[in-house]
């Protein structure tokens, strides 16, 4: 599977992880409020009883509290959706090395490590790998010692590495999937025009 298409294949689960997790969110902040609300309305009632001063404080304070426990659900709840995602990515990001495309992937990944690192002398893949990149090693010591879900690593024999595995791939883009999640669940919670 391409990297486009395993980023839309991502893109899908991650707007369908956004709905499920805008419903439960919006349920558990609208039931911390409506306490707040219901506390505020007792505060309230004692204000006609002569405490106004300090029933307002303590009614705007169980407002405050409200809204911050109601925050505080809501960052919970996104970051649980975001590790449930890279959850998802690892899982199929694993499950590539059985895809008929993996010999191609492979082989580009080792072409890109090459351009990086022309002077290495070591190609190290996964066994599992190993007869695939039997033939990507063209000079390279083949040493098929690495523990990966796919990619490879090149090494030169003063101790310069690249590694481009999937895992790694993965981890330099987890600040750009992140951002792309808040954004995504920035536009999913803006209120459309008719909602206001």
């Amino acid at each position: 599977m391409p990297l486009a298409d395993l980023l839309r294949v991502i893109e899908a689960d991650a707007d369908e992880e956004l709905v499920r997790l805008e419903r439960e969110t919006a349920a558990e902040a609208e039931t911390v409020v409506e306490l707040a609300r219901d506390e505020a309305r007792i505060l309230a009632a004692a204000l006609a009883n002569g405490r106004e001063a300090e029933a307002r404080d303590e009614a705007e304070r169980a407002l405050a509290l409200a809204r911050l426990d109601a925050a505080a659900i809501v960052r919970a709840a996104r970051e649980e959706s975001f590790a449930e995602l890279l959850d998802g990515l690892r899982v199929q990001l694993a499950a590539l090395r059985d895809s008929e495309r993996y010999p191609q992937l492979l082989r580009l990944l080792v072409d890109e490590s090459r351009a990086a690192l022309p002077v290495a002398g070591v190609l190290r893949v996964d066994p599992r790998d190993a007869e695939l990149a039997r033939p990507l090693a063209r000079g390279l010591r083949l040493e098929p010692d690495l523990e990966t879900w796919g990619g490879a690593e090149l090494a030169t024999d003063d101790g310069r590495l690249v590694r481009n595995t999937f895992e790694e791939r993965l981890a330099n883009a987890e600040p750009l999937l992140r951002l792309r999640f808040a954004e995504r669940l920035a536009r999913s919670t803006q209120p459309v025009a008719g909602d206001r």
